[in-house]
Formats: C-alpha cells, sequence, structure tokens
C-alpha cells in the first residue's frame, strides 16, 4: 500500500450512502446488511490538490425499497434510482478512476468496511469477476482520527459537520450526500499538517491475517498497533501468548505486568507493564469478530504516565467491587 511519499500517489477521499433492509432484521442478508447506493469521492494528488471526483448514485438490487431511516437521511425517493447502474459497474469505473497508487481516506473506519463487504457480496453472486482489489494489509487515512490528533486529544470522534464548523468553513451543501460529504472531508484534509496526515495510517480490518507470519504490527509516533491472526474460538485469545505478551516501545524486550491483563466486559483488556530501563508503559486488547467470524484482537501499546497507572488501577478496583458485591448479593 502506498505511504502517501510518492509522487505517484493519489489520495481518494470517499463517503458512500447505503440501504438496509426495509423489513427488519428477520429478513435481511447477513452478508450484506447495508448496500451502497451512492459513492462521492474526491481524488487530490500527492500535494493534496484537488485533481477530480467521482459521484454516482447506484441502483439496489437487493434492498430496492429504502428502509425509513435512509430515506429520513438521504431525502430520496425509490424513483431517483430508475434508469441508473448497479453497483458493479459503478465500482470498475470507480476503482478506474482512482488510479494505481489510492491512498483511501474516508471520516470514520466504516465505509471502506461497507465497501469491502459490497464487493464480496458481488463476487459470490458472480456479478464480479476477478482478483481481490484491495492490499492486506489494507492501510487507509481515517481523517476523523487525524483531525482529532491535530485540533485535540487524538480520542475524540467529532461529527463531520461539527469539524466543518470547528474549522469556521462554509457550509455551502447538505449534509448525508456521499459527495457533499466527501467534499468536505477532502476540504478538511487540505487544512490538517501533511506530516500528521503521513504519520496517522489506520488499517482496515475486514481482512484479517489467517496466520502467525502474517500478523500485523506498526509502530507510529508514540504507540504500536498490533493485529493478531484470527481464532475459531474466543476462549482461546486470552491463552496465547504472543496476544498477551508485553513489550517495550524503545527496547523491544518483553517486560514485566506490574497490573495484570484484567476486563470489565470480555471485550476489552488492560494492564500495565514495566520496563527497567524505559519506565511504566500500558496496553489494551480489543477483542473483535472478522467477515469470516473468526476472533481476533487488536492490542495497542503506549508510554503510560503515572496518573494513567491510578486510573487502571481504579477501573480494576471498581471492576473487584461490583464483583464482590454481585457474588454476595
Amino acid at each position: 500500500m502506498a505511504t502517501g511519499k510518492n509522487k505517484d500517489v493519489n489520495y481518494i477521499i470517499l463517503d458512500l450512502e447505503w440501504n438496509q433492509c426495509p423489513y427488519g432484521k428477520k429478513r435481511e442478508d447477513p452478508k450484506l446488511p447495508f448496500e451502497i447506493i451512492e459513492i462521492g469521492a474526491v481524488k487530490l494528488d500527492a500535494s493534496f490538490r484537488e485533481i477530480g471526483t467521482f459521484h454516482e448514485t447506484i441502483r439496489p438490487v437487493l434492498y430496492r425499497r429504502l428502509h425509513y431511516m435512509t430515506r429520513s437521511v438521504i431525502h430520496m425517493t425509490e424513483t431517483d434510482f430508475e434508469g441508473k447502474r448497479t453497483f458493479p459497474y459503478v465500482f470498475a469505473d470507480f476503482l478506474l478512476w482512482c488510479g494505481p497508487c489510492p491512498v483511501f481516506c474516508t471520516w470514520g473506519p466504516g465505509d471502506l468496511t461497507e465497501l469491502q463487504r459490497n464487493v464480496r457480496w458481488h463476487i459470490d453472486h458472480g456479478n464480479l469477476t476477478g482478483r481481490w482489489p484491495f492490499p492486506f494489509p489494507f492501510f487507509y487515512r481515517d481523517v476523523q482520527k487525524i483531525f482529532s490528533y491535530a485540533h485535540e486529544d487524538g480520542k475524540k470522534r467529532r461529527s463531520l459537520e461539527w469539524a466543518v464548523e470547528y474549522l469556521m468553513m462554509d457550509k455551502t451543501e447538505e449534509f448525508h450526500d456521499a459527495f457533499s460529504d466527501a467534499r468536505y472531508t477532502a476540504k478538511i484534509l487540505q487544512k490538517l499538517p501533511p506530516e500528521d496526515i503521513r504519520l496517522y495510517s489506520s488499517i482496515d480490518t475486514y481482512h484479517t491475517p489467517e496466520k502467525r507470519s502474517e500478523e500485523i504490527l506498526v509502530r507510529y509516533n508514540g504507540y504500536t498497533k498490533y493485529i493478531s491472526k484470527a481464532f475459531e474460538q474466543r476462549e482461546a485469545l486470552m491463552k496465547d501468548r504472543v496476544i498477551t505478551s508485553t513489550r517495550c516501545l524503545m527496547c523491544d524486550q518483553k517486560i514485566h505486568r506490574t497490573i495484570r491483563w484484567f476486563s470489565d466486559n470480555g471485550r476489552n483488556y488492560l494492564c500495565i507493564a514495566q520496563c527497567p530501563e524505559h519506565g511504566l508503559f500500558r496496553s489494551k486488547i480489543r477483542v473483535r469478530q472478522n467477515a469470516e467470524g473468526g476472533w481476533y484482537v487488536v492490542k495497542t501499546t503506549r508510554k503510560a504516565t503515572l496518573e494513567d497507572v491510578e486510573a487502571v488501577k481504579k477501573k480494576q478496583e471498581t471492576l473487584r467491587h461490583r464483583r464482590h458485591v454481585h457474588r454476595n448479593s
């Protein structure tokens, strides 16, 4: 995947609108809960100058009637899709338009997951042919996250409209339109520090590592991110020594956990570890399920302050107290 330093790179700022089953969960296709009905995109060159746009409404083939929530958000009706092309034709043209070195950029992580899910569904139904069009690992830029690093604490996740207002940009177009939202996102990207854009890549996890040799470890500025292979059984995750190991960010040596792994909900785990030379570190494991139903983890490790340690201790003590009360109630 291109890193953003190649002069041939194109930044593809993408936004999607999708429909869902109008008849409820029981009648939806679990392999395609959200069917894409609009693609909007802006192309920037390596210097973040706009060099092209893409916008097309897509005629749905699975959920032909609009869900009431979709109708209320996008302000369209079924007649707006009459005569439009279906996803396979639009997607093929979109890929050609993106060019050979695309770096995808989205507001939040959801759009790329749904794009790949739609591609997979159409491949499985014989509507798309050829090799899988996305790389592995799939690096992209989450503009929402980069905005947070540039203007807030790196943790908050603001709405697109909030960011537009914060940057005092003119609101000349409606929100919740794929093309308008892509244009707003592109304008925000152009206002972010170029080094942050290149530095803070994200990793899409629609496809996860299949074996240990494919596992992903990326070092960012101040933290690492590790994505494990998938396991059939969720219970196997925290029994795996590679997953639960803790390493120093500086010297990469295994380090002792002063607060062992614990969880308050079974999906997130925390621990504190200490390197004799480089101090304290905080690690967090997030348990997730991939598109094939396997279980994997995303583990992040960063330097910890004494305040971080106290916060983790307090969370652990609160959990112990709750369990004690529950056992004795």
